[in-house]
């Protein structure tokens, strides 16, 4: 271990680490600042947003450059063996599947024209289900599959593109007091109202997001419910829903907002649906960096007690509290916002799992009851989860940025082998599962993702968006393209690394990546290799039988090994990516931080030139680990095998880099000695904001303390600990 240039902060008695040391004993910097007291730090870049003429103008509505055309006009340009296809290929004669019209609807007709219209006007009775049509088969999947895609059993529809109606604005000064009480759900949905964060439009100075709902059957042939929102300052606003997509006569209906931006503090904006429950969010001053949440792995696994582990709601209770104090402006979603492995316990991929030897199985087709038993599991699992307990009251009140990973769809999907990921039934739940992932998380279809603040070089739905004047985030879809030998494309890493480069507002001086698997994280190499080698052995051992992997035979945690960057198959493609970021940050003097989940402990790790002052390193990134806000830790053996194998690395890159995991966890949450002190093996979430006084982003990590016992007995919620890092500014 080379010697640590962080100093113990002796004001922070929960143990955290800092630099440099904050101005106020140890306290966060008051937030949100007062109006114009917002000057730029020191050694900065312009000021923001940039100028009309500015070369860094970001583009509030992304559209594929003409580079990277979509597979389907490409033949040149295939995707990564197994991955998911994006968008949906043209239409084949015969193939019984229409992609939905983008044609907006006739004036003065709100439900589009007569053959398009995907439900019917006020007082019409509800038409006849349309003939189920089929999902579009991959285009790298096998000809001799194509056949065998179950059908869809939800109406067509044509989604159609609409901004709010709105008054003039007349922007007031002041911050507005955070919420008391957040409300109970609205009993007239299925789901929602959930809340998206998609991007800033800084030239005009307006926050753009949406609000999703998704109706019950019995209100199939209703009007299109209406928000209406309030700054409290200026006249009510009324935005009429827009249908995208539908499952059963459940509508699920987009609300577009745009909202202004007061010129300094944050303002709080309540909205309701059709007269119903009062909600409220807060949506941050132009002169204001956001405040930001992040959360991951927020479901349990099949084998977890989850009575005895305090349930699902104790951290989001303790979230909400924090939300009630100081607002949170967006939360970050790393991925597993909801658990579906046990889809391959329903009866019909039971069915399909009985079909053996493994190699019949991967070359049967995908029988058209399964597909719906696939829908409806998803829509069903989805309309759950967003709809319980403390989580729910969350999406109401903070919009999010989401990014998906395994759990999103099933355990490892894409860590599995070729054959098995292009099997027809992987290939369809790969497809299901992404249609509602982008409709529940991110209000939005397949054939709207452009326009929903997406970008994408052909597979997968990456996002890059502004927070605020000093901090913008990368959130990368590390699983669409996914395989066992690839995390992302070289073409979505060229283009993520353009859109950077060029819509980054200048006076930026933090980027979030988001990533779902931590990308600096001890090596488990020698399990890899051990995994690989007795396969074989466990597949033919009855009594192993539970440590193998169902769906192709192998070792039930090899396919969370191929998950991990430090995986011997992804281990140069990693490399390549920190390099290029390090450039990246060197270019722009932004500093580079990753976020990140997964692997249910809380941890940091870091990358270093060992450059003094910090300041002065553009290689020194960290990876903030946040896992899990919901799901039970690892076991005490497991962090001791970690902490075992972790050592410095070393990464030839720009410069040489040194890679550690940082002593975070010197101090348990009840104040004793830690000798593992890099990774908590506790319940967690994270929150993040910009330090005025000193350029530094200050995360903390919130650890569940010592629970008394099960939630809602007596000492069974006691609340987090904080454990907090600050992320210096990268100088010029």
């Amino acid at each position: 271990m080379y010697p640590n240039p962080y100093q113990q902060n002796p004001n922070n008695p929960q143990g955290g680490y800092s630099y440099p040391p904050p101005p106020t004993q140890g306290q966060p910097q008051a937030y949100p600042p007062a109006p114009n007291a917002y000057p730029a730090p020191p050694g900065s870049a312009p000021m923001y947003p940039p100028s009309a003429s500015s070369p860094y103008s970001p583009q509030t509505s992304y559209q594929p450059p003409t580079s990277y055309p979509p597979p389907a006009t490409n033949p040149a340009y295939p995707a990564p063996p197994g991955a998911m296809m994006y968008p949906p290929p043209a239409a084949q004669p015969g193939s019984g599947y229409a992609p939905p019209s983008m044609a907006p609807p006739p004036a003065n007709n709100p439900y589009g024209s007569p053959a398009s219209r995907p439900y019917p006007p006020p007082g019409a009775p509800p038409p006849t289900m349309p003939t189920p049509h089929q999902y579009p088969a991959p285009h790298h999947q096998p000809p001799q599959h194509q056949h065998s895609q179950g059908n869809l059993t939800s109406p067509p529809f044509s989604p159609m593109q609409s901004m709010p109606t709105q008054q003039p604005y007349f922007p007031q000064s002041g911050h507005v007091a955070p919420p008391s009480t957040i409300q109970t759900a609205n009993s007239g949905f299925k789901c929602g109202p959930l809340l998206r964060y998609q991007n800033l439009d800084l030239h005009q100075g307006n926050w753009i997001g949406s609000v999703l709902v998704v109706s019950k059957p019995e209100a199939y042939g209703q009007p299109a419910p209406v928000l209406t929102w309030s700054d409290g300052r200026s006249q009510p606003q009324n935005v009429t829903a827009q249908p995208i997509d539908g499952y059963n006569q459940s509508i699920f209906w987009r609300f577009a907002l745009v909202i202004p931006q007061d010129p300094h503090g944050s303002k709080k904006i309540s909205y309701s649906i059709n007269n119903g429950p009062q909600y409220c969010f807060f949506v941050a001053g132009r002169s204001e960096s956001f405040r930001w949440m992040f959360y991951s792995c927020n479901g349990f696994s099949s084998a977890t007690d989850s009575v005895a582990i305090g349930g699902a709601n104790p951290l989001w209770n303790d979230a909400l509290a924090k939300h009630s104090e100081s607002p949170y402006h967006v939360m970050v979603g790393g991925g597993d916002q909801l658990y579906c492995d046990s889809l391959l316990d329903e009866p019909e991929m039971k069915e399909w799992l009985a079909i053996v030897p493994i190699s019949k199985r991967e070359g049967s087709p995908c029988h058209p009851n399964w597909t719906v038993a696939i829908e409806k599991y998803y829509f069903n699992r989805y309309s759950t989860w967003f709809s319980q307990g403390s989580y729910q009251q969350a999406l109401t009140a903070i919009p999010t940025i989401n990014m998906w990973d395994d759990h999103d769809t099933i355990d490892g999907y894409g860590s599995y082998p070729e054959r098995t990921q292009k099997s027809a039934t992987m290939v369809t739940i790969g497809a299901v599962s992404r249609r509602f992932y982008l409709l529940f998380q991110h209000h939005t279809t397949p054939a709207l993702v452009p326009q929903h603040g997406f970008f994408s070089a052909g597979v997968g739905d990456n996002i890059l968006a502004s927070l605020g004047p000093t901090t913008s985030i990368l959130a990368l879809d590390a699983r669409s393209e996914r395989t066992k030998s690839v995390v992302c494309s070289d073409k979505t890493y060229d283009l993520a690394f353009a859109k950077m480069y060029q819509e980054i507002p200048q006076g930026t001086m933090h980027l979030l990546v988001q990533i779902g698997v931590p990308i600096a994280y001890p090596r488990l190499v020698f399990a890899e290799n051990l995994m690989g080698s007795v396969g074989s052995v466990l597949g033919n051992l009855a009594m192993a039988k539970s440590a193998v992997n169902k769906l192709n035979g192998e070792p039930e945690l090899l396919d969370d090994l191929n998950d991990h960057w430090t995986a011997k198959a992804h281990k140069q493609e990693r490399n390549r990516f920190i390099t290029r970021l390090q450039n990246f940050a060197n270019d722009r003097k932004i500093r580079v931080t990753f976020i990140s989940g997964d692997v249910h402990c809380a941890g940091v790790g870091r990358f270093t030139a060992k450059v003094s002052p910090p300041e002065k390193d553009p290689q020194l990134m960290y990876q903030v680990i946040s896992s899990a806000i919901v799901n039970e830790p690892p076991p005490d053996g497991v962090i001791k095998l970690l902490h075992f194998q972790d050592k410095v690395h070393i990464l030839d890159g720009r410069v040489k880099t040194y890679e550690d995991m940082y002593p975070m966890f010197t101090t348990d949450v009840d104040g004793k000695t830690l000798q593992m002190d890099k990774l908590m093996p506790r319940r967690n979430y994270s929150h993040g904001f910009f330090n005025l006084n000193t350029g530094a982003m200050e995360v903390s990590i919130f650890v569940e303390n010592i629970r008394g016992g099960p939630e809602h007995t007596a000492g069974g919620d006691r609340g987090t600990k904080p454990y907090t890092i600050y992320v210096p500014r990268l100088e010029a």
